[in-house]
């Protein structure tokens, strides 16, 4: 059976009524993600909690009810809980590479006289080519051919940091699903609920015990409903065209509260 592989739609997630008016997503938007999980690790007594969040820059097309998104990541944002032992670091050379996504879709009557947009089950793998990127094994060793240098910067893999009662750095590779449901509650705003997992393979770290350590710990989904959801706002016409990943992250605060 496939390690990630498609599921249903989430919960809408959102108390907000869907605004009729909106018919047509085309254009320029950021998309925020923020996943969830909960880490048990045998350092610390305790499940904690984490959240990985995701600013994406993306053109929208939509032709009749079908969508597609294509665009980068401009930021990465790990939100730990004040009491995890151990602070997830996302270095900038990891953070701000600009990995593409390309995702598809439908905007359309959900049967109750509102438009839902919905993103099937979307993989990515940072740090490694692998040919069926839902089923196939990751990576475990740093020498593996299918492993890449996502973030270029001279490590096998992507490096990730750790700070607090572990420090060092863990060379890795990533394997994140998501899968999209939501509504448009205002006419530059999407809000919505996310289904995520993640799943991930220490390649190398350092020091290097830390591989040990990690292996010994367990990561799953939030299983609340609605710990994972995702954002949607479109970028005014008169900003459009000067967009880049850099404009992102200056008005990520104004424009997603980050």
């Amino acid at each position: 059976m496939c390690p990630a592989g498609s599921v249903g739609l989430p919960s809408l997630c959102t108390t907000k009524s869907a605004l009729p008016s909106v018919t047509d997503l085309s254009g320029t938007w950021v998309l925020e993600t923020i996943g969830a999980q909960t880490v048990t690790a045998p350092i610390y007594p305790n499940p904690f909690h984490l959240q990985s969040i995701g600013v994406i820059l993306v053109q929208v097309t939509q032709t009749g009810s079908d969508v597609a998104l294509s665009g980068h990541y401009c930021d990465r944002i790990q939100n730990d809980n004040s009491n995890n032992p151990a602070k997830v670091v996302i270095p900038d050379a990891w953070r701000l590479t600009e990995f593409s996504i390309q995702r598809s879709g439908s905007f359309a009557d959900n049967g109750l006289g509102q438009l839902e947009l919905a993103l099937p089950t979307a993989i990515e793998v940072p740090g490694a080519n692998l040919v069926d990127p839902a089923c196939d094994a990751l990576p475990t060793e740093p020498n593996d051919p299918r492993v890449v240098d996502s973030d270029d910067d001279g490590f096998p893999g992507i490096s990730v940091g750790l700070k607090g009662l572990i420090t060092g750095v863990l060379r890795c590779v990533q394997r994140q699903s998501t899968t999209l449901h939501g509504v448009a509650v205002a006419a530059d705003r999407i809000e919505g609920g996310m289904t995520f997992e993640s799943d991930q393979s220490v390649i190398a770290s350092d020091p290097a015990n830390i591989t040990t350590l990690y292996k010994m710990s367990k990561s799953s989904a939030d299983p609340a409903v609605c710990a994972s959801s995702f954002v949607m706002v479109k970028v005014p016409d008169a900003d459009a065209g000067a967009v880049d990943c850099d404009w992102v992250r200056t008005n990520e605060s104004a424009l997603l509260g980050l």
